[in-house]
């Protein structure tokens, strides 16, 4: 099992990493990105994704998005131009501490207490990112949603989200598109 300080040096890779992706993103595209996610799938590494006005937009047009299809498009991690933007060139610490993670752990743990681990370092890497200001502060956070999102959603992207972000008009659009999870 891993161990606090193998899930917090873990912490500090997703950091590096996201915020690496994140800043070339911003810098590479000069567009007015409202959405950064973590993405976690049975793959077991996570990734990132966003959407900026200006690649929405374009999506919808290339994609021919009906008009009831744009609220959720608008928050589709998976149909955004930039999802696993900058894997290679800024997730290799990331990768290899995973695989290091993953080959003492049988499948049962991977996928059961490994897998929730990770979803929470991941949650922790995002708030700090957010506390950096890597997002923007006061007013203009309002303007910006994060999240970790798990593929397929089971209903925890909701609760993430509150946590992450604070209340706007924004995060109540959001919200109307995210599963929730069920109540016992």
């Amino acid at each position: 099992m891993s161990t606090e300080k193998d899930n917090e040096q873990l912490v500090e890779a997703f950091v590096k990493a996201a915020d690496a992706a994140f800043r070339s993103l911003k810098e590479t595209f000069k567009e007015h990105f409202y959405y950064y996610v973590f993405v976690f799938d049975e793959g077991l590494h996570p990734y990132i994704s966003a959407w900026s006005y200006e690649a929405l937009e374009k999506s919808i047009v290339e994609q021919q998005i009906t008009d009831e299809e744009k609220s959720w498009w608008k928050w589709d991690c998976s149909d955004s131009p930039y999802v696993v933007y900058g894997y290679d060139k800024f997730f290799c610490e990331v990768s290899d501490l995973l695989d290091k993670r993953a080959s003492i752990l049988s499948s049962d743990e991977l996928y059961e207490i490994e897998w929730d681990t990770r979803v929470n370092l991941l949650e922790e890497a995002m708030k700090r990112l957010d506390e950096s200001g890597l997002f923007g502060t006061g007013e203009e956070r309002k303007n910006v949603i994060i999240n970790v999102e798990e593929a397929p959603p089971n209903g925890s992207e909701y609760d993430r989200a509150l946590r992450l972000n604070p209340p706007s008009a924004l995060l109540s659009e959001y919200l109307e598109t995210c599963e929730r999870a069920e109540m016992d």
